[in-house]
Order: structure tokens, then C-alpha cells, then sequence
């Protein structure tokens, strides 16, 4: 039986990402994704879009320091710094520039770093922009996922302990609970806000932007080509989450993806297990098996 966090709902708000040239990558997802830039006080860069927003800054090549997930307001903010610190875990000082300070932070058994809070209410803002671009695209920042050499751990962690609500697993054998190889989670009723792959080491697997529908996937993958940018994997749509997707690479080798559709799931709704195979995680075509 999940437990009742008080972490629900929480939204994907925004993330950062690091590079040995922060412009060139700030400027690769203004481009590629329809952000606009600005320039934060600790030289740091800030992209916006509708719906999306992310943070670039100095440090290792494909590096993503923390993700920040929103909550409703101050109450909820409160009553999840409280659960946080009642559990015994370390909560650390928030690292985003996004959020207000009193924002709360917690790292998970692979070092990845959650941040809750509440945007600033003095972030940069940009006029209105009506021309047909990928500024005017829909493309919400939706879900994180990460690799793992730490399965079991970090299951325990999500489900256990922040009491994210586990949406599927994917596993070897669909009726032995230990060899589940992947672990899909939701804050707020959309199918996952996180998810974790079994993999060879710790590493990042991918971000993804939700859109409204097929049409928008279509003019998200145009888009790409009009930028000489190829599909990495995709169009396709999920087992888990039933979404429509594709994917492209960054110039780090960042997974980024397109979603539609994806599966809307209330919260008392039990998890489902699918066997790992290609076709759980592809039902039109080739599976991306992490390694």
C-alpha cells in the first residue's frame, strides 16, 4: 500500500543541465526546443518556453545537478520539509536560482538531487511571441528519468520512502518481483513525473517534453528536420504510459524526448508489470534496451 506522501502533487518545474560551454549548449535547446534566454545572477542561463523551462550552466559535459519539482504553495512546501526531515533523511539547501529560498532538497542513493519549492516570483520574463517557431510550439517539461546500477535501492527510496506512487515496472520474469529491471513513478496523476532503469552504471537516461497531440509530435519532428536535427529513436509510442514519442540526442549525447498522450492515472491506481522486452517499451518498432 503507498503511503501518503504529502510530495503529492508535485510537477516537474524545471531542471539543469552542465557543459564545458554552457552557451553553446544554452544555445542548441533555445534553437532546438523554443527557449528564450536569460542571464542569471550566478552566470548561470535560463531558458523559457511555454510550459518549460531549464537551467544551463558551467560544469561536466551532460551533468544534471538537480531537478526541481513544484508543489501547490507554502502549506504543502511545509508539510514536505517536515515529512522530509521527520523520516531522518539529510535534507540539503536548495540549489535553484528558480525557486525561493526556503526550497528543500534531498539526494537519492545514486547522488541524484531533488529540489521542492515554489518558483520565484521575480523570474525574467519575455513578450508575447506569435510567430510560427518552436517558441509557439506546446512542449511542457513533463518527466525525468535516470540509470542505475542500484536498482533495488533506489525503488525502495522513491516508493518507500517519498512515497512517489509506482505507475509500472517492467521485469524479466512478470511474476517475480526481484527481477524487475524498470520503475516508472508519479507525483501528480500523469503516468511518470520519474523513472529508473536497471543499467550498468549511474549515469542520465533522459528528460521529456509532453505535447498536445500527434499533430504536435509531427510539427515538433519537422521542426527537427528544418535544424538537420535526426530522430535518435522513434516515432513510436510506449507500453508504459501508452505515449507517443521520439527522441533526439543533444550535443552531449542527452536523450531528449517528445511525448503525446501520455496515460492520465488516479492516484489509488495499482501498478501493472510488463515483461522487459522491445515491444513493452516500443509497440510500433525497436525497443531501447539499456545496457
Amino acid at each position: 500500500m503507498p503511503i501518503q506522501s504529502p510530495i503529492w502533487p508535485a510537477q516537474l518545474d524545471h531542471l539543469r543541465l552542465n557543459s564545458d560551454d554552457p552557451s553553446m549548449l544554452a544555445d542548441f535547446y533555445a534553437t532546438a526546443f523554443g527557449y528564450r534566454s536569460a542571464s542569471l545572477a550566478d552566470g548561470t542561463c535560463l531558458l523559457q518556453g511555454p510550459g518549460r523551462r531549464i537551467v544551463v550552466g558551467a560544469g561536466q559535459p551532460g551533468e544534471r545537478p538537480y531537478h526541481g519539482y513544484r508543489l501547490r504553495d507554502r502549506g504543502q512546501l511545509e508539510d514536505v520539509r517536515n515529512f522530509l526531515q521527520g523520516l531522518g533523511l539529510n535534507t540539503e539547501p536548495s540549489p535553484s536560482v528558480i525557486f525561493e529560498d526556503d526550497a528543500v532538497a534531498v539526494r537519492d542513493p545514486d547522488g541524484w538531487l531533488s529540489v521542492f519549492g515554489l518558483p520565484r516570483m521575480d523570474l525574467p520574463s519575455h513578450p508575447v511571441d506569435n510567430t510560427r517557431s518552436a517558441v509557439s510550439l506546446s512542449g511542457r517539461l513533463q518527466h525525468v528519468v535516470v540509470a542505475t546500477d542500484n536498482l533495488e535501492q533506489m525503488m525502495a527510496f522513491y516508493e518507500d520512502t517519498l512515497g512517489y506512487v509506482a505507475s509500472d515496472y517492467c521485469a524479466a520474469d512478470v511474476d517475480d518481483a526481484d527481477t524487475r529491471k524498470v520503475a516508472f513513478y508519479r507525483s501528480d496523476p500523469e503516468h511518470h513525473s520519474f523513472a529508473v532503469f536497471s543499467a550498468s552504471e549511474v549515469r542520465c537516461d533522459h528528460h521529456a517534453y509532453e505535447v498536445d497531440d500527434w499533430n504536435a509530435v509531427r510539427d515538433w519532428a519537422d521542426h527537427m528536420a528544418s535544424l538537420n536535427i535526426k530522430l535518435w529513436w522513434g516515432p513510436g509510442r510506449h507500453g508504459p504510459g501508452n505515449n507517443l514519442f521520439f527522441m533526439i540526442k543533444d550535443l552531449h549525447g542527452h536523450q531528449v524526448e517528445i511525448s503525446a498522450e501520455l496515460e492520465v492515472m488516479p492516484r489509488e491506481m495499482a501498478p501493472r508489470v510488463w515483461p522487459l522486452e522491445e515491444r513493452s517499451l516500443n509497440l510500433w518498432g525497436p525497443g531501447w534496451i539499456r545496457d
